[in-house]
């Protein structure tokens, strides 16, 4: 980790960091001080650049293309919000030689997005950082507000024999469900307000919650060795501490829970329970305790450093469903390991975690990471991925008043991997991935859940080129998709979105201005419809949606550590077809103007 990382004449007087649950260097910030991007303002479009869903903060999405959707989360209700909610093993840990905050704020069309980060070092080898983001969303269609509170509050204690890292996180999101568009050929055929349209459902609203803390500690063994500094005519003794060898203990306790009330509707099929209220409750706890034994031994030759970590990790977990009798509590035992070494040129790191006792006996994770630089211009980035394992406790049974189920599904089996081509001089990057699954779950035209035996093999290669002439730049992505079986999962063939901007310094240096068009793109699929009552994409085969180029025309400045945009969206909505759906009866965001800031500060 550098101390100091200077990009386009930001200098960033902090060093950060993750845990997982050794140091993983990041670069979130050291590398969010551009201007070609900040018009992407949306939390999903950090996820990828084409997504489908309700286009507005805390409204559940999943990414047009499969390989990038991101990491399943603990609890499978928040499985489709990423980007929004925070997760313990995101949360971003700094040294901070100062004082440092950030602001930001994007909105506009009744969206709200703000971001509050403030972190500094109370003692050399103290520091703490505080995280909060907040969404509110009056949406472009009715009955589709939202609220999204979003909090980490983290501390580092760094002494060269003891490490201690403490984050708590809170996530909160509040929603209107509609069930789309009731009527898409009036949609279609007419050019009101978008919040004109009415929709399925009116009163309905759902909440997800969770509260958690982890707590990630580790005692170091070796010696410490003096070294003389010579700077200018001082000179300094410094003690290098060489630690080969240490213990860590890491435990994560969580609690979830999800709550869907209203009035029920000929919307759905079923009233199991309740005719005059629907109240549906599920929580959610789970417990993760590791104990890790960590060895770093400095390699010779090729091989500059090895790290082997291996120990024992306990899940607990239980879950409860309003108005049934008592929780159920599970308790599986993994063995893990980790494997990383480091070369001139490359970096190989593997981690396995394998249930030999419990609840989940069998399942078993395996991850393998490989990247090689050939030149300074010729780069391979290289993945594969082996996941054997239950699927989610609520895949087995769900107690609802709209919908029931009773399962005794096998373990999922998925194999994914990759490899990526890197041409650093030439703006340009190839790679390809191969996903095979197996034993799946979806959810059929009745939104049932549906375990899927035969293989389904989903593959995509894609290419991505930065051009630059003098100030006129493009960046474009495109992506072309195979799914063996795209009944089961319907996710687009072709994917694409591109860039075309000018920039350049202006006021003799003291404003960088960048003004440009951006546009997404998919080919046209039966995309997934939604399920308000359980919050699931189910499949649907009664219309097809897609082939619409949704483009924007944006201006974006920087000055000194200020950075702001402005943006009209989806401009040519105006004049074309109203046929920009990214789910059934679930539009994207029409014509609107957006703006945002981004203001750092130090000391």
């Amino acid at each position: 980790m550098a101390i100091f990382a200077q990009h386009e004449g930001i200098q960033r007087h902090f060093e950060s960091y993750k845990i997982k649950p050794v140091v993983i260097n990041d670069n979130t910030y050291a590398n969010d001080t551009l201007t070609d991007e900040f018009h992407l303002f949306l939390p999903q479009q950090k996820v990828s650049y084409n997504n489908l869903g309700w286009m507005s903060p805390g409204n559940p999405y999943l990414t047009a293309v499969y390989s990038e959707q991101p990491d399943l989360n603990p609890f499978w209700f928040f499985n489709n919000l990423g980007g929004f909610v925070k997760k313990h093993d995101d949360v971003i840990y700094f040294d901070a030689h100062k004082p440092f905050t950030l602001f930001t704020f994007s909105g506009g069309g009744g969206l709200e997005c703000v971001k509050f980060l403030h972190t500094q070092n109370i003692t050399p080898t103290l520091n703490f950082a505080f995280d909060y983001e907040i969404a509110n969303s009056d949406s472009y269609y009715q009955e589709n507000n939202t609220k999204v509170n979003a909090l980490s509050f983290a501390t580092a204690y760094t002494k060269r024999r003891y490490q201690s890292h403490f984050n708590f996180i809170i996530n909160k999101v509040n929603r209107n469900e509609n069930g789309g568009l009731a009527d898409m050929e009036a949609f279609d055929t007419t050019y009101y307000a978008s919040n004109v349209y009415a929709t399925n459902l009116s009163d309905i609203e759902s909440e997800l919650s969770q509260i958690g803390i982890q707590y990630n500690h580790e005692y170091r063994f070796g010696s410490y060795s003096s070294d003389t500094v010579v700077l200018e005519n001082d000179t300094a003794i410094s003690k290098v501490f060489d630690s080969k060898f240490s213990i860590i203990h890491d435990i994560k306790l969580d609690r979830y829970y999800r709550i869907y009330t209203g009035l029920p509707t000929d919307f759905y099929q079923n009233n199991f329970d309740n005719d005059t209220l629907t109240y549906d409750s599920v929580s959610y706890k789970t417990l993760n305790n590791s104990f890790l034994l960590n060895f770093n031994v400095l390699g010779q030759n090729k091989i500059k450093k090895i790290q082997i970590l291996a120990g024992i990790s306990n899940l607990l977990y239980d879950y409860y469903y309003f108005d049934t009798v008592g929780s159920t509590t599970y308790l599986s035992n993994y063995i893990t390991g980790l494997l990383n070494f480091d070369t001139k040129s490359g970096e190989f790191q593997t981690e396995i975690n394998y249930c030999f006792l419990g609840t989940d006996i069998f399942d078993m994770n395996l991850n393998v990471k490989y990247q090689y630089s050939i030149s300074k211009n010729f780069k391979i980035k290289t993945y594969y991925n082996y996941l054997y394992e239950n699927p989610s406790i609520f895949y087995f049974n769900y107690y609802s008043n709209h919908f029931k189920w009773n399962t005794d599904p096998l373990k999922v089996l998925k194999n994914s991997g990759g490899i990526n081509f890197e041409f650093v001089k030439l703006n340009l990057n190839l790679g390809a991935n191969v996903n095979l699954l197996k034993n799946y779950f979806v959810f059929n035209n009745l939104a049932m859940p549906v375990q899927i035996e035969p293989v389904n093999i989903i593959a995509d290669a894609y290419i991505t080129k930065q051009f630059n002439l003098g100030s006129f730049h493009w960046f474009t992505k495109f992506t072309y998709q195979y799914i063996t079986d795209n009944t089961k999962v319907p996710l687009p063939e072709f994917v694409g979105y591109s860039n075309i901007y000018f920039k350049k310094w202006i006021f003799k240096g003291a404003m960088q201005f960048q003004i440009g068009v951006d546009v997404k793109y998919h080919s046209g699929i039966y995309g997934y419809a939604y399920m308000p009552a359980i919050g699931a994409f189910y499949l649907q085969n009664s219309k097809e949606f897609g082939n619409y180029p949704n483009a924007g025309i944006y201006t974006a400045i920087k000055v000194k550590r200020l950075r702001g945009f402005v943006k009209l969206s989806n401009f040519n909505s105006i004049v074309m077809q109203k046929n920009y759906y990214l789910l059934y009866a679930i539009p994207d965001n029409p014509f609107s103007f957006n703006f945002g800031i981004s203001w750092e500060f130090y000391d």
